[in-house]
This record gives structure tokens, sequence and C-alpha cells, in this order.
């Protein structure tokens, strides 16, 4: 019986990791056990399960239905297995978490570092990329995801919303002039944030008193890098509207200019995703909890 988990769970995360090496290694096998158990587990049912050539191992239509039907039973069981394992205060194993390529250098490294001192037999697998990554394929185990949600098969749990900012530097002020109301940033060069479908957003919505406007924006420059778009507006390249954590710095430093301040603009949305089916783990639930502690925590997020 433990034989049969073994391989099933290996089986598992070769189709989570697309690859056998890949999955040999998180189970400290070599390569060539990991494929003559998976051989071993097809002999026992009379029936193929991958296709493996040189480059990839895609399903069969057989162990495509394997997969589908055992997978709840799977992650369940893993999670469970994980948190009995020494039943105690002690959270151990690894965590694989995604999130903004500079958010995550700017302020989820420092947390993820503080999380690590309160629970040394913690390891973190941080991926860092602007996509969304299928957690899914790419085995993550808690996805940090900044805007509006579309409808999936994830759990989602709101942390926050990531107050925003419209600015520019002070040479483009010089330049160009100050804005003084919503209507005038018509006339202003924007820069705007560009990924996938997102590239034709030019519309800002700002608040006042209760009224609210929106106002259409002449995009000059898009960026799919918010560390980008901070240069770009610090070489005066156009105005921005974007997250206050990014920009705060040089706006203390009087490197940049906060523009229309008594107007509001609604921020985005922050939620921590996790699959569904997937049993939550006692390690990935602290780390949420400790992700949402630090975002209340810190200043640049109210």
């Amino acid at each position: 019986m433990n034989d049969d988990i073994s391989l099933w769970h290996l089986f598992f995360r070769i189709v989570e990791r697309g690859s056998i090496t890949k999955a040999a290694d998180d189970q400290d096998l070599e390569p060539s056990s990991a494929s003559r158990r998976i051989s071993s587990l097809e002999k026992r049912l009379n029936v193929r399960l991958l296709n493996r050539t040189t480059r990839q191992v895609t399903l069969t239509e057989a162990g495509s239905r394997a997969y589908e039907q055992m997978r709840p039973l799977i992650a369940e069981m893993e999670g469970v297995i994980a948190d009995l394992d020494g039943a105690s205060p002690l959270i151990a194993g690894t965590i694989r978490i995604t999130a903004p390529v500079n958010f995550g250098e700017r302020h989820l490294v420092s947390w993820l570092t503080s999380f690590q001192k309160l629970h040394p037999q913690i390891l973190i697998d941080l991926v860092l990329s602007d996509s969304r990554l299928d957690l899914r394929s790419e085995a993550i185990d808690l996805a940090l995801r900044v805007g509006e949600l579309s409808v999936s098969d994830l759990v989602a749990r709101k942390i926050g919303s990531m107050p925003n900012v419209l600015c520019a530097s002070r040479a483009y002020v010089q330049a160009y002039g100050k804005p003084q109301k919503p209507e005038d940033l018509t006339t202003h060069r924007a820069i705007l944030y560009s990924l996938g479908q997102d590239r034709h957003r030019t519309r800002l919505r700002l608040s006042k008193d209760g009224k609210e406007i929106s106002v259409e924006l002449h995009g000059v420059f898009y960026l799919n890098n918010v560390g980008a778009i901070l240069e770009a507006v610090r070489q005066g390249a156009g105005i921005h509207s974007g997250p206050r954590w990014l920009f705060q710095q040089g706006i203390s430093s009087g490197e940049l200019v906060e523009l229309l301040p008594e107007w509001g603009m609604s921020g985005l949305p922050v939620h921590l995703v996790r699959l569904s089916n997937r049993y939550e783990a006692k390690r990935v639930k602290a780390l949420g909890d400790w992700i949402e502690k630090c975002w209340a925590e810190a200043e640049t997020m109210r």
C-alpha cells in the first residue's frame, strides 16, 4: 500500500513538473530510478500513463483520466501527511510561492526572510514573474495576485488593496506644467503599464467629495515592468498612475512630484490564491497569515 502511494505521488510530481528529471530531483531520486518506478506502475496497471520523449513528458488518455480523478485525493493526502508529520507547533517543509517581480524584490523577499527566521525548518521557493503563472503546472502552493481575479478554480484570500498615486518627475513638470484638474490630464504624455490585454486600459478614474470622473490618458510609452516604469517617470518621459510603494521614496525625496493629491484613486485589490482542490497545509496557511500581517503593517500599503 505504501509503495502504491509513493508511486502515485511520483506520477503526480512528474505531471505537475512536466519532467521526470525535475520530479526525480524533488523526490531525491535518480531520473533512471524514477523512470523505472513509473514503468512498474504502468506494468501493474497494464496501461501506459505517460508518453515520453527526449524533450518532454505528456499524459496519455488513460494517464489524463487517472490524474484528474485522483488529483484531489493525492493533494488532500499530501497535506494531511505533512501536517501530521510530527504533530507539533513545528512548521516545516517547502513552500513554492509566486509574486510580481518588483513587488517581490522590494517587499516580499524581506517578509519571507523574517518568516524563515521564525520557522527555520521552512524552505522557500520564490518564483518572481509579472505573468500569472498556472499554479498546477508550476507546482505553486501560494500566489500573490494584484488586480481583479478572473473566475477560476482558485481559492482567493483578499489581504488588502494597493493604493495608487499619480506622479511625474520634477523635470517633466517644469517642461509640461502641472495639471490643476483631472481634465488637464488629457493633454499630458502618459506612461502606461502594458501586460497582455491590459495595454488598452488607458482611462484613469479619480474621485473627490463624492464626485467621480474618468479621464482618457494619452499613452506615449508602454512598459510591462514597474521597475522600468519608475525609471521612465524619473527620466521625465511622462506622468503615471501606479502603486504608491513604488514612487513614495521619490516623492519624499523631492525627485518626483505627486499630481492632483486632493483627488483619490482606487487601489488594486491584492489576493493570496491557491488551488481549490489542494489541501491547505499548515505551513502554507501560516505563511499566508504572515504575509497578511506584514501587508497590514507596511506604511506604503495604506
